[in-house]
């Protein structure tokens, strides 16, 4: 979206990220949700339970939720919901409070410590390093992967749950079985958030991100070194941007999009199940009120 003068702003150079590792979406009822993204042309994984500690130190405690989720070679979509969509669980139930759709983006780090180190000498508040884990199937058997992870800002970021995570066992969560989608999409490439006011949230997420920005006129982003993106859009823009869709509250993460090699494809993929994508330059875009609550780009 080129609205006005590209420029690159800030001096930092990025040592901490190196790509946006996933972003997580709580939804009502996840298996409704596995049906919308299966109708969409991606193939999930099986259902994960999972287990976390909130504080350093504590035990690992099972949630009552779990994730399905959208695979790549390196990054993924995070489908969550509670084991009992009728019960739903403490976790999922505060997401949901607020609107059912994405919640969450999680940078991926090799090296948490100096993240929490670096976050507090900006003076932005963590949770510390804590750690995750869930069950995951494998063609050996149910293996648990693990992770560890730093929430920034908890207090402070109304748009969601920001993290960065270092996987402890990487070879559980990418598997090549479930890397390939019959829509052919090949990767998570964006990550779209809305926001009240561009110039607070770009020094924001310069500070946790560690590194320069582009500013497109009322649009910023963040490029990361193996190929994904955070876009930062002001409301007044986000509808040109993603036409049709009901926003969350402001500020919110509003959409996630994927890398589609054959957009016609895809377009007749989705006219064929009922979508009805919107065409924005050489975009295809599924309001949120169709994709579980956050809208689903295609791009090539």
């Amino acid at each position: 979206m080129n609205i006005f003068k590209e420029e690159t702003l800030g001096t930092m150079q990025q040592v901490d990220f190196d790509h946006i590792n996933h972003v997580g979406m709580a939804v009502r009822d996840l298996a409704l949700a596995t049906a919308t993204f299966e109708a969409m042309g991606f193939q999930l994984t099986p259902y994960s339970p999972q287990s976390a500690a909130w504080k350093p130190g504590d035990t690992v405690k099972p949630l009552a939720s779990g994730n399905r989720c959208i695979m790549f070679a390196d990054n993924y979509l995070e489908v969550l919901g509670s084991e009992n969509p009728k019960q739903q669980a403490p976790r999922i139930a505060n997401f949901l409070a607020r609107h059912q759709g994405a919640h969450i983006i999680c940078f991926n780090s090799e090296n948490p410590h100096a993240v929490d180190q670096r976050l507090h000498a900006s003076q932005i508040e963590t949770s510390g390093v804590i750690p995750l884990q869930r069950d995951i199937d494998t063609p050996d058997g149910v293996k648990t992967a693990k992770f560890e992870r730093v929430q920034f800002a908890p207090n402070d970021s109304p748009e969601g749950y920001i993290q960065s995570a270092r996987h402890l066992t990487p070879e559980y969560i990418y598997q090549p079985r479930y890397i390939v989608h019959p829509n052919g999409c090949t990767k998570l490439v964006d990550t779209i958030v809305v926001v009240d006011d561009l110039d607070r949230f770009s020094d924001r997420y310069t500070r946790y991100i560690g590194a320069p920005l582009v500013r497109e006129g009322r649009v910023a982003r963040f490029d990361f070194a193996l190929g994904s993106r955070l876009t930062l859009v002001h409301w007044r823009d986000a509808a040109a941007l993603l036409p049709g869709t009901l926003f969350a509250p402001v500020p919110c993460i509003a959409a996630v999009s994927f890398r589609a090699p054959d957009l016609r494809a895809v377009r007749e993929r989705l006219l064929a199940k009922g979508f009805t994508p919107a065409e924005v330059g050489e975009r295809l875009v599924v309001p949120a009120e169709q994709a579980s609550g956050v809208a689903v780009v295609f791009e090539v």
